[in-house]
């Protein structure tokens, strides 16, 4: 790990960006919980555990993946998680590119009456601008008031090189190096995520960035150094509110 916290040659706080980040989505799905909501969607879930660590009775989880990477999922769970001891979600095996969210949701027991919490961790800077207003759209079309929406998101001023923040360039050339690439930055202003939100329909509840997400889940850490962040400094996270119809679908 010392050779990847350093500034110039690795990703400096990448290690705790993972851990702050967990921490972060875990609480505001226990809190939809506490809250009365009983629909967990989560998009891309990959290897997501959380239905499996915070399932409560009444609360069903969704998990929502391409269908080869739902397959081995599935099969991973039923070998090595059986359901007397875990609760299951519902695997949804569907390529959102080409389906809606609605679509998807409604061959499965999910209710569209019902509030929903819906995560998108780890998903939205692989995705083309378009293509993450679509999910936006396909989140808006489908959430009753009340809903939620978390996801984590890339600095558009640090994608767009309008600032130097130590370890994206390193991070940047790893993903190419796996054949993928980070296309989508968002400004992360908070009156600009508001104008971005009240468009689909949702109200920004709150916005985090390094140091606030810092703060909050490792607050034993002292000082900052931008240079040796505890963080990476380039992702944001943000909380969401369904309020209203969208009126401004893209």
């Amino acid at each position: 790990t010392a050779l990847l916290n350093t500034p110039y040659l690795g990703i400096p706080g990448i290690v705790n960006f993972i851990d702050v980040r967990t921490q972060w989505f875990d609480a505001g799905v226990k809190r939809a919980i506490a809250d009365g909501i009983t629909q967990v969607v989560i998009i891309a879930a990959g290897y997501d555990t959380r239905a499996y660590r915070l399932g409560k009775p009444g609360v069903k989880f969704y998990e929502i993946d391409l269908p080869h990477a739902s397959k081995t999922k599935q099969e991973l769970v039923k070998e090595h998680m059986p359901a007397d001891k875990y609760t299951w979600p519902e695997f949804i095996g569907a390529d959102l590119s080409k389906v809606t969210l609605m679509d998807a949701l409604s061959k499965s027991s999910w209710d569209s009456t019902r509030r929903t919490m819906f995560i998108i961790e780890g998903l939205v800077y692989y995705l083309p601008p378009q293509a993450f207003k679509k999910s936006l759209t396909g989140i808006s079309e489908t959430a009753v008031a009340g809903s939620r929406l978390f996801f984590d998101f890339l600095h558009l001023d640090a994608l767009a090189n309008e600032i130097v923040m130590p370890g994206l360039e390193t991070l940047l050339v790893a993903v190419w190096n796996k054949g993928e690439m980070m296309y989508s930055g968002i400004d992360h202003r908070p009156e600009a995520l508001r104008c971005l939100l009240k468009k689909f329909g949702f109200r920004l509840h709150e916005v985090l960035d390094a140091k606030d997400i810092t703060r909050r889940y490792h607050p034993h850490v002292q000082g900052w150094n931008d240079w040796q962040p505890h963080v990476s400094p380039f992702f944001g996270y943000v909380a969401a509110e369904k309020v209203s119809c969208a009126n401004g679908l893209a």
